[in-house]
């Protein structure tokens, strides 16, 4: 399961990011930009963060995932569409040649932090 050390990467690039920053307050969530072709499971890698996450400054902070759909350029007509199917070709004219444009990423995008109390 290779969701357990992209958690563990994660935690330690989220504390880093906390301590560079000085902040303070308690990290309630993490949101995370996530590829369907990462061939990340987003359940398996919630799991794995919140167990490893147990007993760190990030203990309790939620990760949420926003699925980045797989986009693509075909190269021969020029046609952007979503991709659902692993099938790689154009919709429009059936060509292989394709830019992938979306759907690789795994990128924290935002961290919500409580103000810790006076």
């Amino acid at each position: 399961m290779h969701e357990t050390s992209i958690a563990r990467t994660l935690l330690e690039e989220v504390g880093e990011r906390v301590r560079r920053a000085g902040i303070r307050g308690r990290v309630a969530a993490v949101r995370l930009r996530l590829g369907r072709m990462s061939t990340v499971v987003p359940e398996s890698l919630k799991f794995a963060f919140e167990v490893l996450s147990r007993g760190s400054p990030l203990d309790g902070a939620r990760l949420e995932i926003e699925e980045v759909p797989v986009r693509a350029r075909c190269r021969a007509c020029g046609r952007g569409f979503e991709i659902d199917e692993p099938c790689f070709l154009c919709e429009s004219c059936g060509s292989p040649d394709l830019e992938i444009l979306s759907g690789n990423e795994l990128l924290i995008d935002s961290l919500d932090v409580e103000e810790p109390e006076p």
